[in-house]
């Protein structure tokens, strides 16, 4: 038996659902990275069973290649012993000597290292592909090994993800109201907006359990406001929707939505012969023709959140105990959705609220220069993440600007970027460093302090002006595997930064770090960014393309240069330009500086 037909291998790989799965941002993050760190034009993220290779997150490749290759003709399959391999020429190796890709795809250099599954068996590879010969180094081999532990990590992460949808799955399916409840539960968890949400349960209530819907939530005093309905005929709408909004807040009914916020229990109601019911309800349920309505309590932390009205017209079948015991069931259910919304839109508030005081409130105005930045966070279906910004002026006079982008996106992604912010300023306030010390500075900082980061930055100092009268600045900058600056000239033309990047803070702090100059002429426009604003394209076949973003960030660029805008309105274009008006994918931050003439 191989290490490909192990079958505790092949059934890790089945456990992770990722063969001839979609990419993630995670992963292509990983493999982007490792492409712009190393040169290599190609760099895989593969998935291997006993028959093939899946490569399932892949940069470098040509738009309509494929996206896996048979296991006979894979590299990936001689480290499924658990080892690293790196060829620098696979010609002169017998195992690989023979291979296609050699011929086909012009493969020369390999090097490949296991990516492992949460009990230690091997997935797949994390491979680095040269179509020249290479002689990889140990820093290689150390940064690939560092790659795919990253990306070993994710799998866990997305596999304990997958475990949890499947045990909530699973406590859905029960009998034939469970089904119907299972259907509900898994709309009902596609908003994450409390405002989506009480619409959805609303939308979901009609037509399938009755003719018309309409939800109020509950104010403190026992008040009804209303916020959702819905009706099977579109055209009798607005009549509800009048109704509701006259209604008012339903204080003191004796029958009910305004006295189940009161008493919390359930409430079948038969029109005809309701006792509790007053004349305005009674002519309401005249105009709207409602026969019978089960009206139903949705509680969050203990407390009726919201009251879920759900009727029938005339010549429909009147509710029975049954429907009442499957709609209350349907409010328990939808209850957990209401309060995983709320805790959302909390800890989201929090989140933002945080991030935002942690950016520079005002940004500094160095004389003849010209700053401008923007901060989107990502849209509602994540908490907002670990993107920021910053400028200051030195002890020397010299403007910094910083950008940077830490992994993750929760309360503690922002609280990390806060203290980035901090360290970098700290590190550079004095101007006893240059850009590469700073972020070499930070990186032995985090080590010696055990503070575990992984983030991207870039710092770029803005020195004074050159001695020519023209009023040309001398800008030094240093990435930490950040996306590659832009430079916005005079005559219009963009130029990307693309200089060696360094490793992004966190891994190998000791390396050093490689630090650029540049001009920057009086007019010229200098943009920092992050990968947010260039992650929004999707290629043909639907995935992530950065490539593809980073080709429209300089159209937009290029096309705004046209229009002769200072840098705030330059700033607002691109965002209006390449994000999507219901909110970008991942957090985006821009900083922009453009050096004024003296005069």
């Amino acid at each position: 038996m191989t290490a490909a037909d192990d079958p505790r291998r092949l059934a890790a790989v089945r456990a992770t659902d990722l063969l001839d799965a979609e990419s993630t941002v995670s992963f292509d993050r990983l493999t982007e990275l490792a492409r712009r760190l190393t040169g290599v034009p190609i760099v895989l993220l593969t998935i291997v069973d006993d028959a093939r290779s899946c490569w399932l997150s892949r940069q470098g490749l040509p738009p309509g290649s494929p996206v896996e290759g048979p296991l006979e003709d894979s590299f990936c399959q001689h480290v499924l012993g658990g080892d690293p391999l790196l060829l620098p020429d696979v010609r002169l190796d017998a195992r690989t000597r023979h291979n296609p890709a050699i011929a086909e795809q012009g493969v020369r250099a390999w090097a490949g290292h296991p990516v492992l599954s949460p009990d230690g068996q091997v997935l797949g590879s994390f491979c680095l592909i040269d179509t020249e010969v290479r002689a990889w180094t140990a820093a290689d081999a150390a940064l690939l090994a560092d790659l795919a532990a990253i990306a070993s990590r994710e799998v866990e992460l997305r596999m304990a993800t997958l475990q949890a949808e499947r045990a909530g799955a699973l406590a859905r399916a029960e009998a034939d109201r469970a089904a119907v409840l299972a259907r509900i539960g898994e709309l009902l968890t596609a908003g994450l907006d409390p405002a989506e949400v009480w619409q959805a349960i609303a939308t979901l209530a009609v037509p399938a359990l009755g003719d018309l819907a309409h939800v109020g939530t509950v104010d403190r005093d026992g008040g009804l406001t209303p916020v959702a309905a819905r009706h099977a005929d579109p055209a009798r709408l607005p009549l509800l929707q009048e109704w509701v909004g006259a209604a008012g807040r339903r204080v003191g009914e004796t029958a009910g939505p305004g006295h189940v916020a009161v008493t919390g229990r359930a409430e079948l109601i038969d029109v005809a012969d309701a006792p509790g019911l007053n004349g305005a309800q009674r002519a309401a349920a005249d105009r709207l023709e409602v026969a019978s309505a089960l009206v139903v309590p949705l509680r969050s932390r203990g407390r009726v959140a919201a009251v879920l009205t759900i009727a029938r017209t005339r010549g429909s079948q009147p509710y029975s105990a049954t429907d009442r015991d499957l709609v209350t069931a349907l409010a328990d259910r939808a209850a957990l959705v209401v309060e995983n919304a709320r805790v959302h839109a909390r800890e989201r508030t929090v989140s933002e609220t945080m991030q935002r005081a942690l950016l520079p409130a005002l940004l500094p105005e160095p004389d003849h220069l010209q700053l401008a930045s923007r901060y989107q966070p990502a849209g509602l279906a994540q908490l907002v993440g670990g993107d920021w910004y910053d400028a200051f002026v030195d002890a020397a006079g010299a403007t910094s600007l910083v950008i940077g982008d830490v992994a993750g996106h929760d309360v503690d992604a922002a609280a990390t970027m806060g203290q980035l912010r901090t360290m970098l300023r700290m590190a550079g306030h004095d101007a006893a460093r240059s850009s590469a010390g700073v972020l070499s500075a930070v990186d032995a900082a985090c080590e010696t302090l055990q503070q575990a980061v992984f983030a991207t930055a870039l710092v770029a100092r803005i020195e004074g002006r050159v001695p020519d009268g023209t009023g040309s600045r001398v800008v030094r900058w240093s990435s930490a595997g950040h996306p590659p600056p832009l430079l916005l000239h005079v005559d219009g033309t963009v130029e990307l930064l693309t200089h060696p990047v360094g490793l992004p803070l966190g891994v190998l702090p000791d390396r050093a770090r490689p630090e650029h100059e540049l001009l920057l002429e009086p007019g010229a426009t200098l943009l920092l960014y992050t990968d947010g604003l260039i992650e929004q394209g999707e290629d043909g076949a639907g995935e992530r393309d950065l490539d593809r973003g980073l080709e429209e960030l300089v159209r937009a660029l290029s096309a705004a240069a046209a229009l002769d805008l200072d840098v705030e309105a330059l700033c607002d274009r691109l965002v209006d330009v390449l994000l999507p008006a219901a909110g970008a994918a991942d957090d985006v931050a821009l900083i922009a500086i453009r050096p004024q003439p003296e005069e």
